[in-house]
């Protein structure tokens, strides 16, 4: 059995590299570009604009989530059916595969050093920026979300039985968070104040904690909040609501926005820090048309431009103070 996994995780890997290797020459630099998370078996790439890149990447099972450095352009793909996670470099266009971790399905990125913090089903591993050496293990850890602060290297790191930790470069505990919630799903960081806000949609509850894990702030009054994104410039927060509903707030909490029916199913947004724009992966189940979309709002709430996507369920832009 083992054997016959083994070989079809290499199937996969060169049919993946030959895809990869077939695309059109890419730009060498990260230009605000938003990557898609496509049906769980294909990863699109489309331009600041909205319109589609040249860049497909099909062929995936289970695919959980594909993360952009940055400072790169050096894209993470997580495949939780394969236990697999993906390095994909767009300039040269090499696509390898790092050492296996169970069910992976989140990804932090830190772009300061090219790291990358990888969460699986019940561990959390540091790969290096070329994801051939493991760096760090968190253990014993369930289901959990990973959020680097890009200015320490420390991550903030969930555990959906209910606790919360921040964790150093090196991956020892920095620091346990005395705060308790039903299910934490969500996390997301500002590198400049070293605050993490963390959602639990079940309990109806963000969080906003300081670098101790102290409790600086609670928002009850936000149904099903998820896809936690921080603008890295000014500390705002954009959530989603209700699985349709787009809401900023305040570094106090306070709500600076919403935006009613902004989607029918969202499922992920990721925020531009650069120009303070908002990407949101609608997957409009039930709705015509049926494929989907990502739309781009600009930071007033104004619908930039929207790409219909089949069943997008998950975006990311480069979102670091440092761009």
């Amino acid at each position: 059995m083992k054997k016959c996994v083994s070989r079809i995780l290499q199937m996969l890997s060169a049919i993946l590299v030959l895809i990869v290797v077939s695309l059109d020459p890419l730009h060498a630099s990260y230009n605000g570009e938003c990557w898609v998370v496509s049906g769980g078996d294909t990863v699109y790439k489309l331009n600041a604009d909205g319109l589609a890149d040249p860049t497909i990447i099909p062929g995936l099972t289970q695919a959980q989530a594909a993360v952009v450095n940055p400072e790169s352009g050096v894209v993470w793909i997580a495949v939780s059916a394969a236990n697999s996670v993906y390095r994909f470099d767009p300039p040269t266009q090499a696509f390898i595969t790092l050492p296996p971790i169970e069910r992976p399905h989140s990804v932090s990125v830190n772009p300061t050093d090219g790291t990358v913090w990888i969460g699986g089903i019940n561990t959390v591993q540091k790969f290096s920026a070329d994801g051939s050496q493991v760096l760090a293990t968190v253990a014993d850890v369930h289901e959990p979300e990973v959020a680097v602060n890009t200015t320490d290297g420390s991550c903030w790191i969930t555990d959906s039985r209910g606790t919360i930790a921040r964790y150093s470069a090196g991956g020892a505990v920095a620091a346990t968070s005395p705060v308790k919630l039903r299910e934490p799903k969500y996390v997301a960081v500002n590198s400049q104040s070293g605050n993490a806000w963390v959602t639990d949609p079940h309990a109806n509850i963000v969080i906003k904690l300081n670098p101790s894990g102290q409790e600086v702030l609670r928002i009850t009054d936000i149904k099903l909040p998820s896809s936690p994104s921080v603008n890295q410039k000014n500390g705002n927060l954009w959530v989603v609501a209700s699985s349709n509903t787009l809401v900023k707030l305040s570094t106090t909490g306070q709500k600076l926005m919403e935006i009613p029916e902004a989607g029918i199913a969202i499922l992920s947004i990721s925020v531009n820090s650069q120009d303070g724009s908002v990407w949101v992966a609608d997957q409009q189940i039930g709705m015509p048309p049926l494929e989907g979309s990502v739309t781009k709002f600009s930071a007033a709430g104004q619908g930039l431009v929207s790409n219909p996507i089949p069943q997008p369920s998950f975006v990311s832009v480069g979102n670091w103070v440092g761009q």
